[in-house]
């Protein structure tokens, strides 16, 4: 490996000398164009071509950073691009030209523009071996030494009695257990009465909705009086169950439904219609009844 030390580069990738050490005199083109290119900037200042040393656009990594310096070999060049060019268009921008600051020039203006420290202020704390503006007048007392006291010396605030205290986190709300319930074997006819109105349907899909369900019977001419998607208790939104309830109403309706429903596809599945049966059990009828009566099919189809 070679032990020469590497060359240092600047922000945009040229040597440090390229920006600082240019000699001549900079002038400082802003406003660029980020496709502006060094040989763009360079034409640019045609009214001063015979005079350009170099013309640089600024980069930050691999993009411009929207500016760049144009060296020029005489004061009077320098002031005549400023007077032809600025606020003139570059690739659609219009381009500040002004005379660059020098260095020394910069550093002054960082200085100046340092807060000056006012020491001696009445009330203040004084630096330390420093005699302030109070003492020095003699009138020191005893409020401005307190002033001066360490904040780890200042007495602590009392709580009081009468704040109200802060509120505790609430439990977390735990969910009632359901009651376990006995499967019914296979086959076995669902305890209560068959509804004469209400008709069951099963296998829909998740997306349908209430008004998607009387859709289905309304278009097939069947009357309805209400439909309703079956939800689960919990979420949110809240799911569908893949199945719902409809009233048509009579009992030469649910026939008439189930015999142009029944089997008929819907969303690419084969949906089920049969007669819903009027249920004994209290949780069925608060997940899954309708308003007036909880609902359960009927393992006969077109059953009344």
């Amino acid at each position: 490996m070679s032990d020469a030390p590497a060359t240092q580069v600047t922000e945009n990738g040229a040597p440090p000398a390229t920006q600082e050490e240019i000699p001549g005199f900079k002038v400082f083109a802003g406003n660029l164009a980020y496709t502006t290119t060094d040989e763009g900037l360079k034409a640019f200042f045609a009214p001063v071509q015979n005079d350009i040393i170099t013309a640089q656009v600024i980069l930050r990594g691999t993009r411009s950073a929207g500016y760049g310096f144009v060296a020029l070999s005489s004061v009077e060049a320098a002031q005549k691009a400023v007077d032809a060019l600025d606020k003139q268009l570059l690739d659609g921008r219009q381009v500040i030209v002004e005379l660059a600051k020098q260095s020394d020039q910069k550093d002054k203006e960082k200085k100046e523009r340092k807060p000056k420290r006012r020491p001696g202020r009445r009330g203040s704390k004084a630096v330390p071996g420093e005699v302030s503006e109070a003492e020095a007048n003699g009138d020191d007392t005893k409020d401005d030494v307190a002033a001066g006291a360490s904040e780890s010396e200042k007495p602590k605030k009392k709580k009081s009695k009468n704040a109200s205290p802060r509120p505790r986190p609430k439990a977390p709300r735990q969910r009632k257990p359901r009651a376990p319930r006995t499967p019914r074997p296979a086959g076995e006819d669902p305890e209560g009465e068959q509804s004469k109105t209400v008709l069951f349907v099963a296998n829909l899909g998740f997306n349908i909705d209430d008004a998607g369900l009387a859709a289905l019977f309304t278009d097939a001419g069947i009357s309805v009086t209400s439909a309703r998607i079956v939800r689960r208790r919990w979420g949110h939104p809240r799911r569908s169950k893949g199945y719902g309830f409809v009233d048509v109403g009579s009992e030469e309706e649910q026939k008439k439904a189930i015999e142009a429903l029944q089997g008929k596809e819907v969303g690419g599945r084969p949906i089920a219609v049969k007669v819903a049966v009027n249920s004994f059990h209290d949780e069925e009828a608060a997940e899954a009844a309708p308003p007036t009566d909880a609902v359960e099919v009927a393992p006969v189809t077109g059953a009344v």
